[in-house]
């Protein structure tokens, strides 16, 4: 035999035992020189790992042991044998398993996940010898994606929590659909950005092919009119409606936490740290996946892993309880209110729970509906400072001014006219800027647009059936019109609503209007909540009241209109006063079960026409359709106006408005400020929106330490003190 074919023999056998053998490392064929000298040369050469690479020592090895199989073997091989044995095996599809990865059925992945929980029992309960099973992991056997290799150690895989939110979405008749893209999301992308979304409620289309845009690292203010459809945009969002990410974790609060008996604040905070060791097992899963990947799968892998190490690094476990505990007392919660069970909590209280929960667990992409209505004005402030600094995705919808001024780094405007998503950079105060500068470029390219067709139009009516010449003019004219159209034509800028709110003067009363004096109060087996208290109102008194919660803000306006009698002193009211009040219950005013137009009807308005209820409906931002749904469909602050429409008929000497702003848009707001601003009644607020009260206050009382006291300054000066008090306070609290 020559040189030249014992090399080919052996190099024949090498790559047989490759191949055979199921590892993976490349072989380096003889030149030349080597088989001249009837030396082949045979390289092996490790793909390189990225979290963990092969120990050496593995390596050499499997070198010694393909060079002693090589020996041992040459000259006694069956060659004819193999080469028949892999045509066999090629035709019956064998080896296939090594090059493509098995597509499970839903059936086969949840089975999988179980396999893998059931073996994790296994071994904590000690049985079992495999060092796999011991640490409750499940050999996986394909690196093809991996999103799969995570869903391992979950009960559910992604698809099916998807499938589940988008079954939710569809009983609640909201559909979406998108312009599908080629190609896939890469594994390590952070960003969304969709094109052609459509979202109907109940057929009625909330956002028409429009685009939308999150970057990672911004944190955008939602904004739009009451009714819009924002809060059903941010379910659809959150139920991954739309292309997503699967490396981007998604929370969005919009539910209290569980009235609960067996949990207290802080261990629901705590409860959520169950990441931690997800995370840590998803990390191990990948490095073990990572022994059997290719180059390209490795890279993917590594990728993960350091986003999973980043995540563990931000969720240090040390410092979990210090976090919690931290994110509670901003929030208003003491210590011992952080170890009482959440059924001993209201709902409002709970709210806080929850969204200290989404707070502690830091997810990437954090979704918010009116984080701020269930919080006091120091809650507020601390809420606006620690998110002012948040990193990642934060997507929420508020209507307080100043709130989104500290915390928005972009304002996302639902325009309701052209139902568009509208992007803008900036905070509030910069949208405001920027949209009034771009309003007014497109009102004049939309009036000068709108001229030109007009005189065109003129010209061809006027010229379309004169001379030759003329004629001729008229349709070259007629062709640069279809020109224009066919180009498109600038439209007009969508206009905010201005409501005309407006209270009637129910007359003159003589002084006093209502009297607080020395008056004490405490609920029944509680400690005293008001000591010798003076409060006086009258038909002119604009009067802000702020504080703590807890501090009696609201059972002051229980006591002044007579539901809560007070156990010292005495409350003086003019016989012929009549008081009604905004409550945070606002919805209890309603009948939800009926339409507007048939509440007004039955049960306010019984004597008046129909022709005199809908201009007052309309008044009020209620008009259209909306005046003919039943109300238990209709947003937060539609149903919000028409309680002020009831108020209004009513006809007031005194307003007792308890966070009147909480369901308000920016419109109805304002049309609240100006509606208190021409009310010839007395008017007393409990608000924390600065907004309002900065409009609409000219005294400024604080209630806390069972009393109430007038302070001296505005709104402005009230922020900054009350912002250097929770400063000292959290120090303190953070230092023991």
């Amino acid at each position: 035999m020559t040189v030249a074919m014992l090399c080919s023999v052996r190099d024949w056998m090498m790559m047989t035992l490759v191949r055979t053998s199921g590892l993976k490392f490349f072989v380096s064929l003889p030149n030349q020189e080597s088989s001249k000298r009837n030396h082949p040369s045979v390289g092996l050469v490790i793909e390189p790992t990225m979290a963990k690479r092969y120990n050496e020592k593995r390596a050499k090895q499997a070198m010694d042991a393909i060079e002693r199989e090589l020996d041992s073997g040459y000259g006694r091989t069956d060659f004819d044998d193999l080469a028949s044995q892999d045509l066999r095996d090629a035709a019956l599809g064998k080896g296939e398993e090594e090059l493509f990865e098995k597509k499970l059925s839903k059936e086969e992945k949840k089975a999988r996940a179980k396999a893998a929980r059931e073996a994790k029992k296994k071994a904590k309960s000690g049985g079992g010898d495999d060092d796999d099973a011991k640490e409750g992991i499940k050999p996986v056997e394909s690196t093809n994606d991996v999103t799969k290799l995570e869903m391992t150690l979950e009960g559910t895989s992604l698809e099916d929590k998807r499938d589940a939110a988008l079954e939710n979405l569809s009983k609640e008749n909201i559909v979406v659909t998108y312009e599908a893209k080629k190609g896939v999301l890469h594994a390590t992308a952070r960003d969304i950005n969709v094109s052609g979304v459509t979202v109907t409620f109940h057929g009625k289309p909330l956002i028409e092919e429009t685009d939308i845009v999150i970057n990672y690292g911004n944190r955008y203010g939602f904004i739009g009119p009451n009714g819009s459809g924002k809060s059903t945009i941010m379910k659809a969002i959150a139920a991954r409606a739309i292309p997503i990410p699967e490396n981007l974790d998604i929370y969005f609060l919009n539910a209290e936490y569980p009235a609960r008996d067996d949990i207290t604040a802080l261990e629901a905070v705590m409860e959520s740290n169950e990441e931690v060791q997800q995370l840590e097992q998803k990390a191990e899963l990948l490095n073990h996946a990572m022994a059997d990947a290719d180059e390209e799968k490795q890279i993917e892998i590594q990728d993960s892993l350091e986003q999973i190490y980043s995540r563990l690094e931000q969720l240090d476990a040390s410092s979990a309880q210090a976090r919690a505990t931290q994110i509670l007392f901003g929030l208003g919660f003491t210590q011992k209110m952080q170890h009482m069970k959440t059924k001993e909590f209201s709902g409002g209280w709970r709210m806080r729970v929850a969204l200290a929960r989404a707070l502690f667990i830091q997810p990437e992409f954090l979704l918010l509906d009116e984080p701020t209505n269930h919080l006091d004005m120091d809650a507020v402030l601390w809420l606006e400072d620690y998110l002012s600094n948040w990193t990642r995705i934060l997507f929420f919808v508020c209507h307080s001014q100043d709130f989104m001024n500290s915390v928005c780094t972009h304002i996302v405007r639902l325009d309701q006219t052209y139902k568009k998503l509208r992007y803008y950079s900036g905070n509030y105060d910069m949208y405001v800027q920027l949209r009034r500068d771009q309003d007014m470029v497109q009102w004049r390219q939309y009036e000068a647009e709108q001229r030109d067709i007009a005189e065109i139009k003129d010209f061809i009516a006027r010229f379309g059936h004169g001379t030759v010449k003329m004629v001729r003019q008229a349709q070259s004219r007629e062709k640069l019109l279809q020109k224009k159209l066919e180009a498109g034509l600038t439209p007009k800028p969508e206009v905010d609503p201005e409501y005309d709110w407006s209270f009637p003067d129910a007359g003159e009363l003589p002084v006093p209007v209502l009297q607080i004096e020395t008056v004490s109060f405490a609920y029944p087996g509680s400690v005293e909540l008001y000591s010798a208290v003076d409060f006086g109102v009258d038909l002119q008194t604009r009067v802000a009241l702020v504080g703590p919660n807890g501090a009696g803000k609201t059972t002051l306006f229980k006591i002044m209109t007579g539901d809560l009698q007070p156990t010292k002193g005495q409350v003086k009211r003019n016989m012929h006063l009549k008081i009604s009040r905004f409550t945070q219950h606002f919805e209890d005013k309603l009948d939800l079960s009926m339409t507007p137009l048939a509440f007004f009807k039955e049960k306010v308005m019984p004597s008046e026409p129909i022709e005199k209820i809908r201009p007052l409906l309309g008044r009020y931002g209620c008009s259209g359709d909306q005046q003919s749904q039943v109300m238990s469909q209709l947003s937060a602050g539609q149903k919000a106006r028409i309680v002020f429409a009831v108020i209004a008929h009513e006809r007031p000497h005194l307003l007792l408005l308890d966070e009147p702003t909480n369901p308000l848009d920016m419109e109805s707001i304002d049309a609240l400020a100006r509606c208190i601003n021409k009310f010839k009644g007395g008017v007393v607020m409990i608000s924390h929106d600065m907004r309002l009260i900065s409009q609409c206050a000219q005294q400024i009382y604080i209630c806390d330490e069972k009393k109430i006291t007038r302070y001296e300054g505005d709104i402005m000066k009230f922020k900054l003190q009350s912002k250097k008090e929770n400063s000292k306070k959290l120090a303190q609290h953070m230092n023991g």
